[in-house]
């Protein structure tokens, strides 16, 4: 077995996520900071949480289809429910993982902005990378929570629709 096909084999899901995680985080950025913050002029809180509510579809799709061998499991309503238990938790550390990272960066770095020539776009470095960082620290938190809890049989679901009195 060649080296490159066993990394895969071995970290098919860490890859398959971060392939999903990767068109959330486009939604994210391209909603949340270049239309709503840069173009708009929203604010960096509000603006990251519709972004983020918006990626969430995009996010659990692509989840579903490319991680954690999801695809047929036939649980999609119990994974959908845990899913959103799940990032309820996550969009807390995106959003305020971003703005707090925003605000250490600014006093680092500094408020200044850069034009990218070619494409004529002018950002801020700090904005940008306190985005990423937000987004990062959440990416982590849900390939741990996916993995463990919402693509995983745990048990709890039958316990729930035990307590409420119903059948699966």
């Amino acid at each position: 077995m060649s080296i490159v096909k066993s990394l895969y084999q071995k970290n098919k899901n860490f890859i398959g996520y971060f392939i999903a995680a990767l068109g959330g985080v486009i939604v994210q950025y391209l909603i949340g900071t270049t239309l709503l913050v840069n173009h708009l002029r929203w604010d960096t809180v509000n603006a990251f949480w519709v972004g983020y509510i918006v990626s969430i579809p995009v996010g659990f799709l692509l989840t579903k289809l490319l991680a954690f061998n999801a695809r047929r499991s036939g649980q999609t309503t119990r994974e959908i429910i845990k899913y959103l238990i799940t990032i309820i938790i996550s969009g807390c550390i995106t959003v305020y993982g971003a703005d707090a990272s925003i605000r250490l960066l600014m006093k680092w770095i500094g408020p200044d902005e850069i034009t990218l020539p070619i494409v004529n776009y002018t950002f801020r470095p700090a904005g940008t990378l306190g985005h990423f960082m937000g987004m990062g620290f959440s990416f982590i938190f849900n390939f741990i929570v996916h993995k463990r809890f919402t693509f995983h049989e745990t048990g709890l679901w039958q316990k729930f629709l035990k307590a409420l009195g119903t059948k699966n």
